[in-house]
Order: C-alpha cells, then structure tokens, then sequence
C-alpha cells in the first residue's frame, strides 16, 4: 500500500506545478490540509517537508507554507528517488534498453546490495535519451525477490512508477555516492563523448522503508549535459 504523506505530497505537487496556488503564492494551512486530506497533523508535517525536500515549498514559523519564486526544474535532484523522468518533467525523455536479464548475483554485486552470492538479481543497463541526445548510461541490479518481474516495456518507460503505483513497494531512503571517472571507449560511444573524457558517476543503493536494500545503481552521465541539485535547509 502507497505511504499516505506520499500520496499527498504527490497531489500538492501537481497543483502547484498546474498553478492552482499561483494567485496567492502559498498553500492552505495545516489546518485546512489536514480537513482536505482527512488524516493526521503528523501526516501533513511529512508531506510537507517532502515538498520542501523536492524544492517547491518553504515554511516561515506563523506565517504559513510559501512557494518558491520558481521550482527549479531539469535538474538531478540528489534529494528525490522517484527517477530522471521526475526530474526532467520539462524535457522529452526517452529510454533505450541495452540489457535486461536475470543473473546472479557475484561477490561484488553481492556485497553491494547485503545478499547472499547465487541470489537472483534482474540486472537492467539503460541509454537515457533527452531531448533526442544521449544523457546518461543506467545499470541497475534489483533483487527478485523484492522485484519479482521487470520487461522491457516496464524498463523503457519509469521503473520507480512501477515499483510505487504497481508493486507497492514502499521506498524509504538511499545512499547515494558521487564521483567522476575517465569515461571507456563503450560507453564514450553511447554517449556521443570522446574516449577518456570525465563522466559524472552516481552510485545508488536504495531501501525500502524497512531498510531492506532492493537495488543497486550506477549511472554514468554525460559530462556536459548533467546538473546536479541539492537543496538544504538550515536548521
């Protein structure tokens, strides 16, 4: 079952980026979320700091929960899971599947995602394309036990809306790293580079809300083209 501050969280994304608070730049109360949506003060308070987690929101103490001059769009938010279409909801992105199997899961692999060597893993190497030029390499390993079936169709469109509005799966946090490498003659090739030039790494182990680890990631991009976002608040 989808977490509930998710769910609204995910409603009051959509209005705003539709523009229903547009006129008075803020959204209602607490109090008036909280008669909305029927469910606990609690609940609001989570949706809400997953709002200004998500760079749509702030809150000023007894004034209310304003939004941002501009939501910054087409950006990696480091601060999201929800996947690149997510974060690049203004662009044309396109996905083409370069691998898609099960496999099983080597020592190294093993060690990444705490399972055993021999556990089934569907292993899923990805070309993301966005506004018709190469973005970025994905290589994702998912346990089956946790993910029982993935396609090709799934793949090539968002794995995470499958994961949330399909499985179910209640997704709770990640590890992310982040690094730079000297890209290889492959993936220089998928990604239009030269060989040799820098590549922005993000390695991604995710959790359920249980903290069971699920996947493992490692996307590669382009150099020129990737931007990563970060938003902080200072408590």
């Amino acid at each position: 079952m989808a977490i509930k501050y998710k769910e609204i969280a995910d409603c009051l994304e959509k209005e705003i980026r539709d523009g229903k608070f547009n006129q008075t730049k803020k959204l209602p109360t607490e109090e008036e979320l909280i008669k909305e949506f029927e469910v606990s003060r609690n609940t609001i308070r989570k949706a809400v700091t997953q709002l200004v987690n998500r760079g749509y929101i702030y809150q000023v103490q007894g004034s209310g929960m304003f939004l941002r001059e501009e939501s910054v769009t087409d950006y990696i938010n480091l601060g999201s899971l929800r996947g690149l279409t997510k974060d690049l909801q203004s662009k044309k992105v396109e996905t083409k599947i370069l691998a898609l199997h099960v496999v099983k899961a080597d020592e190294l692999t093993a060690k990444s995602l705490r399972c055993e060597p021999g556990t089934k893993l569907y292993y899923v190497k990805r070309l993301r394309i966005v506004d018709e030029e190469p973005f970025s390499i994905e290589i994702s390993y998912f346990k089956k036990d946790v993910v029982p079936y993935l396609n090709e169709e799934i793949a090539s469109n968002s794995i995470y809306s499958y994961l949330i509005d399909d499985l179910e799966l209640n997704i709770g946090f990640a590890d992310k790293v982040i690094n730079c490498e000297k890209i290889d003659e492959e993936n220089a090739e998928l990604l239009h580079i030269d060989l040799f030039d820098p590549a922005l790494i993000i390695e991604n182990t995710v959790c359920l809300t249980n903290g069971t680890i699920f996947e493992w990631s490692k996307s590669i991009f382009h150099f020129q083209k990737a931007k990563i976002l970060n938003r902080i608040n200072f408590k």
